[in-house]
């Protein structure tokens, strides 16, 4: 093997963006499947959404490279790991994996302590739902030490040195997560975790702290050892907001300061949304990057208030990153050795002219949609560039149609890849195709996304919303709920019209107030006004009452959604139920 070839390294970018990104990826990796191109994959670099799947798929790849020896190892094998991912993780997260966060007693009780947060809750429920299975002797839960992969039962194999030798080559799988301590990329491995080396006279990154990496798990404090894939993901799928940043105590203390310097990390789209670093890192020369993620729209009157002109930053500053990440990408890598695949791509744009000296303006001129050259209408195509970026339940209209937009998308760019990339050519991998025994499942998808009808319109169209889907697809429920609130103001309207004429004096709202500051205060004035530090208690007692009520009812709620109403919105999303387009 030339020395060209060994330098050579195939890397897989799987962006964030929800579940809508781990669907759409799935697309792309039954693209790559049938193309010959997964056994050559060397680097698996992942962010939120591509973190779950990309977790997944490499659970089910440590099965295949470990019980088959490599000569026996076919591209076939390669089909049917995704045909399997296909099917199981839509099964699993139909059960709503974000409401299911919320909906234990137990968990919820527990979330009341510093030590455990609605991260370490869906953390767990990936492992549950999605990776204890796969393998055994991974550890209960799956730990992230227990993922390299041993072909042959080799002990002391390691991708950087042995897959040279390999047809199915073994790669090295790169969750992403961001570090809000020092702003920095976060990397978990079966390896270790944490910030890769900067060399040490980086003369761009002069932040005056950096958190060293070690070089294996077994290095670093005894109780982080055995860190949980689960975990991983969710640290690497925080969104900022909606979950509690995932705490990794112990690891690190700021021996200068006397601290403990507790890593809180977030979603590593924060930092990079695509994985593009974490492949350069690991020394890749050529890239496949399937790109999901959340996109900044426009507003032609954008609100001006402080909160809202803050939020729009931020959208920038990310869209801003995203850009010219993949830009230097080609730039520096060529065009030629970069298939990106983007949700958006195909979308039609337009380009407003300016009004001119006489007061007029030239029509818009239209950058036509190129969707259907791949087999997307245009305005599905659009749809699906708008649907939530989410970890709820996604149906199989939403699920099948994201699915094959990515594969569908994905054929012509990997295609040419496949015939120009630098690391194709080193590699052979063959003009054919191997194509699945029986089609893929999302394929059922396929009369639609190509001729939409109204009913699958509405269906791409509630799927953009985050909350309230099911009110919007059942006018009986919409009923239901009115009646419900009529029902109940009208029994409780004697109670509540008594409760409204009571004068509440001003010593009550005092009172009110001096509760709300004692808890919050007596823990910067206790020094100085010790009796506030024996009150608080008592303040303590009336706020964890509040807490408690809210606790018991939300999750009574959670559980009654999860049982009745998510299962009508999943089943009422089945292909089957569908309007056959021309019928």
């Amino acid at each position: 093997m030339s020395e060209q070839t060994t330098q050579e390294r195939l890397g897989l970018g799987l962006s964030g963006g929800g579940l809508r990104a781990s669907f759409f990826h799935i697309g792309v990796l039954a693209q790559m499947a049938e193309l010959n191109l997964l056994r050559h994959v060397e680097v698996i670099s992942t962010v939120s959404g591509g973190s779950i799947i990309g977790a997944l798929y490499y659970l089910h790849l440590k099965k295949l490279l470990e019980s088959k020896a490599d000569a026996d190892i076919t591209d076939r094998d390669y089909v049917e790991i995704v045909r399997s991912i296909e099917k199981d993780f839509l099964a699993a997260t139909e059960k709503n994996i974000r409401m299911a966060t919320f909906s234990s007693f137990a968990a919820n009780f527990r979330m009341r302590f510093l030590n455990y947060s609605r991260s370490d809750r869906i953390g767990e429920l990936y492992n549950e739902w999605l990776y204890q299975n796969v393998l055994q002797n991974v550890g209960k839960p799956v730990e992230m030490r227990n993922l390299k992969i041993h072909p042959g039962g080799r002990m002391d194999f390691h991708p950087n040195k042995h897959n040279a030798g390999r047809s199915a080559k073994v790669p090295i799988l790169v969750l992403n997560a961001t570090a809000l301590n020092t702003g920095r990329n976060w990397q978990f491995t079966a390896q270790t975790m944490g910030k890769p080396p900067i060399p040490p006279n980086d003369p761009i990154d002069t932040k005056p702290i950096r958190l060293l990496q070690a070089e294996a798990y077994d290095d670093i404090v005894p109780h982080q050892q055995d860190f949980p894939l689960g975990l991983a993901v969710a640290a690497s799928a925080c969104v900022p907001g909606l979950f509690d940043p995932m705490a990794v105590s112990g690891l690190y203390n700021d021996l200068l300061e006397k601290q403990e310097i507790r890593a809180q990390l977030v979603d590593g789209g924060v930092n990079d949304n695509q994985g593009i670093n974490g492949l350069i890192t690991n020394g890749c020369t050529c890239f496949v990057i399937s790109d999901a993620s959340g996109q900044m729209g426009i507003k032609n009157n954008p609100d001006t208030g402080a909160v809202s002109v803050l939020l729009r930053v931020s959208s920038i500053l990310q869209d801003r990153v995203r850009i010219e990440g993949l830009r230097h990408l080609m730039d520096s890598r060529g065009t030629h050795n970069v298939a990106f695949m983007n949700l958006r791509k195909g979308v039609e744009i337009r380009e407003i002219h300016w009004v001119d000296q006489d007061s007029k303006q030239a029509p818009d001129t239209v950058i036509e949609s190129t969707s259907p050259g791949f087999g997307v209408d245009p305005g599905v195509q659009d749809s699906l560039s708008q649907m939530r970026t989410d970890l709820d339940a996604f149906t199989e209209v939403e699920a099948y149609s994201l699915m094959l937009d990515g594969y569908r998308m994905s054929r012509e760019d990997l295609e040419h890849f496949k015939n120009n990339a630098h690391c194709m050519r080193a590699a052979n991998p063959g003009s054919n195709r191997t194509l699945p025994e029986t089609p893929w499942k999302f394929m059922e998808i396929d009369p639609w996304i190509k001729n939409p009808t109204p009913d699958y319109c509405r269906q791409l169209e509630i799927a953009q919303s985050t909350f309230g889907k099911a009110l919007m697809c059942f006018v009986w429920l919409r009923i239901a709920l009115l009646l419900f609130v009529a029902g109940a103001l009208y029994f409780c309207w004697p109670y509540l019209k008594e409760l409204l004429s009571i004068t509440v004096s001003v010593s009550a709202l005092v009172g009110v107030f001096i509760v709300w500051l004692i808890n919050n205060l007596a823990p910067k004035l206790a020094s100085t006004f010790s009796f506030l530090e024996t009150l608080r208690p008592w303040a303590e007692i009336f706020k964890s009452a509040v807490k408690a009520a809210a606790l018991l009812l939300g999750t009574i709620f959670i559980k009654f959604y999860l049982l009745f109403i998510n299962p009508l919105y999943v089943e009422q999303g089945r292909v089957s139920k569908l309007t056959k387009p021309g019928s």
